[in-house]
């Protein structure tokens, strides 16, 4: 008879266990979704490599973005990669993938 409670004990953390890895499976999408957004002013603009150079509004860090086929452009007269220019305004939303930084959303201010 000492052993029931344990047994319970035991299957209740296993099935929280459970509960919660699948409640973190289920949202673990969309908190990679979010991203981070950073603000500053385009340093260089490679279109043909799909790389974007942005430096944080005051100097200082300094994130060379990768720009893909998913990347979304928001501004005015901001369609593509190649609308950027040098010394623009931007906000990039990235997220960090293996040791790149790909960009999500690139905003002209």
């Amino acid at each position: 008879m000492g052993t029931k409670p344990s047994v319970q004990v035991r299957k209740s953390v296993i099935l929280i266990l459970f509960c919660l890895s699948l409640f973190l499976i289920g949202i673990g999408p969309t908190l990679a979704e979010s991203g981070t957004d950073f603000a500053g002013k385009v340093l260089m603009v490679d279109a043909a490599a799909g790389k974007l150079s942005v430096m944080k509004e005051g100097g200082g860090t300094r994130f060379a973005f990768v720009v893909n086929d998913k990347t979304q452009f928001d501004g005015a007269g901001l369609k593509s990669l190649k609308d950027v220019k040098k010394g623009d305004n931007v906000t990039v939303n990235y997220v960090v993938t293996g040791s790149q930084y790909i960009a999500q959303k690139v905003s002209k201010k």
